[in-house]
């Protein structure tokens, strides 16, 4: 209970906190991310990854440390910029031709868009094929984390070029938060 608490409060807090993007207060470009050498390694104590570390490539543990590089500079101004916008999009009772809305949504696709341009040659490496009966998984600790906050920062930007309401924008929104969420208390980044 304490820690559903917890989250729900730090949920709000944020919500509170978050700046709001209109005519006045334009949305930023988040920086082109460029990742650079470290001596981050996955965890391999967690079960069943410690069972699966044999079947991690050089390739992925690059492809999660960039993933996780991208992740702890650009994840939270990106996500800050996604609940300011919904936020307001929300205030302006979903009008897309309000004054501000299409500025700022197009200036958080890009930031959407050049985030999941980054992560997806780096997400789609952290999955194999598991013989014999050929499903997916990533041997990788929150490898599946980090592909799934990839796949769900690809659906809020094409439902924001769809121009959807803030309500049905919010299916994504959640589901993307629910990833980093993971990622960033698995502390799987940390070091990185």
């Amino acid at each position: 209970m304490h820690k559903g608490f917890t989250l729900a409060a730090a949920l709000i807090a944020a919500a509170l906190t978050t700046p709001i993007a209109n005519a006045d207060n334009p949305t930023p470009s988040l920086p082109e991310f460029a990742p650079h050498e470290s001596d981050w390694q996955p965890n391999t104590v967690v079960y069943p990854y410690n069972l699966w570390q044999n079947r991690v490539t050089p390739e992925q543990v690059t492809a999660m440390r960039d993933s996780c590089q991208w992740f702890n500079a650009q994840y939270e101004p990106l996500m800050s910029q996604v609940f300011g916008f919904q936020h307001f999009l929300d205030s302006q009772h979903d009008n897309w031709q309000a004054p501000g809305v299409q500025q700022a949504a197009n200036t958080i696709e890009a930031n959407l868009d050049q985030s999941a341009a980054f992560l997806d040659p780096r997400a789609h490496t952290l999955f194999i094929v598991n013989y014999p009966d050929q499903s997916e998984y990533s041997p990788v600790y929150n490898g599946d984390s980090m592909f799934h906050l990839w796949y769900q920062l690809t659906q809020i930007s094409d439902n924001m070029k769809h121009q959807l309401p803030s309500g049905q924008l919010n299916a994504h929104i959640a589901t993307a938060n629910v990833y980093g969420t993971t990622i960033r208390d698995s502390q799987v980044c940390a070091g990185a």
